[in-house]
């Protein structure tokens, strides 16, 4: 059995592949050819339109003097449209090129496999997201499978006017998704997979942030039994993209790759503040909801959140001046090997050394077989509720009704230690 997960990206793409045999898990990413013949882990999400109408995908020559298309990712779920891209084109460059990869992949696994595709969202909008990527992949499929029968140079051919013309843009079909075997993850839920089936984080309170080329990807959860209760996910609409003020009209940049360099000092700031605006929410939410459902003092939660981890992942995490911590999440980690089943992984040692691991983090969590994809948050309010049949025990040392309290006990204001575990 094959499971492919697939992360779309705005600046790049990643695909990794997990194998069953008999009763091992094996995991491998696909490789791309660069225009210099070597083999990257990533591929650009670029299309580059030819002076002949043919269209050449990810890694550009540099004699390349085409007409390139970026951010058609973007576009597509955030339904934008410019003078230069309309959402219909968007879904077109979108549709083929998810089709290139998947001639690859059918070459590689024939038709023995199933897709575990990432999508940017938030929780107003998950159906929506959810839809759209099974409406673009199938689309793809329908190319791929019905049109050109699994021959990618024939598809390689077509100038762009007759691939708009064989191109059909499937509407939403449940029929679609189960007959190709495609689910589909919140991108920032996806890259908790790895951690959490590795027992790598912490019981309590923890936030996973993924900076990705186009938008912020956050999700707020806990780990309770050694499965994660998500209570919220959102997504800003602002990623490497905007920190690096990207020119989708600059032909000039024939990749994806961005550099600290290129990150705009003016556009941190006024991203920072906007991530803080939304933390800030976040915060104050948690804090009500402890008052809500406990009788203990608010200032023990608002002591517990000073030290929560934050944890990092996506092409913009890379980025030092990125990480930084926000509305008393302050335990910064960035996704590495120590996270990962390596045992497993097929050339750890290649990508431990260029340090990829938080790129590749949410491809990998989305290869991790699922039986479906009805994902299902924890309603916010349940948070505490745990806790809301204990009283505080004014008579143990860690209390503040106790004379002779510590400091700790201060801070935490007066649970029991077999209390403070469950609600941090």
């Amino acid at each position: 059995m094959i499971t492919v997960g697939l992360d779309f990206g705005t600046h790049q793409t990643k695909v990794c592949v997990e194998r069953k045999e008999r009763a091992e898990l094996e995991y491998s990413f696909i490789k791309f050819p660069d225009s210099r013949g070597q083999s990257q882990y990533t591929l650009p999400s670029i299309i580059s339109i030819q002076p002949d109408g043919k269209l050449r995908y990810g890694y550009l020559p540099d004699n390349d003097n085409g007409k390139i298309i970026r951010y058609f990712k973007q576009a597509t779920f955030n339904g934008t449209q410019s003078p230069a891209l309309t959402h219909e084109d968007a879904m077109l460059y979108s549709i083929w090129y998810l089709a290139y990869i998947l001639f690859d992949l059918e070459e590689k696994y024939g038709q023995d496999f199933t897709i575990q595709m990432g999508a940017p969202t938030d929780t107003g909008h998950l159906h929506q997201a959810q839809e759209m990527a099974v409406r673009i992949l199938s689309s793809a499929y329908g190319l791929v499978e019905e049109l050109f029968e699994g021959n990618k140079q024939e598809f390689l051919d077509q100038p762009i006017d007759v691939l708009r013309h064989v191109t059909e843009i499937r509407p939403y079909s449940k029929h679609d998704k189960d007959s190709f075997g495609i689910l589909v993850f919140p991108e920032a839920y996806a890259c908790l997979n790895p951690l959490i089936s590795q027992g790598k984080v912490s019981n309590g309170m923890s936030v996973m942030f993924d900076i990705g080329g186009g938008t912020t990807d956050i999700s707020f959860f806990t780990i309770e039994n050694n499965m994660p209760q998500v209570y919220d996910f959102f997504s800003i609409n602002k990623g490497l993209n905007f920190l690096t003020e990207s020119n989708p009209e600059d032909n000039t940049h024939r990749d994806s790759i961005a550099a600290d360099r290129d990150l705009k000092e003016y556009r941190i700031s006024e991203y920072q503040s906007h991530v803080n605006n939304r933390f800030n929410d976040l915060y104050q939410r948690i804090v009500k909801n402890f008052k809500h459902n406990t009788k203990f003092n608010v200032e023990s939660v608002k002591s517990v959140l000073r030290n929560r981890p934050l944890i990092f992942c996506g092409g913009g995490s890379t980025f030092g001046r990125l990480r930084r911590p926000y509305a008393g999440f302050s335990e910064i980690h960035l996704i590495s090997d120590r996270e990962w089943n390596t045992v497993s992984m097929n050339d750890m040692d290649d990508i431990r050394e260029k340090k990829l691991c938080p790129i590749l983090s949410t491809a990998y969590g989305l290869s991790i077989s699922r039986a479906n994809d009805k994902i299902k948050m924890t309603p916010f309010g349940a948070l505490f509720a745990h806790m809301r049949d204990y009283e505080p025990d004014t008579t143990h040392p860690m209390s503040k009704a106790y004379k002779g309290r510590s400091t700790f006990g201060q801070d935490i204001g007066g649970v029991e230690y077999a209390d403070y575990d469950a609600y941090k």
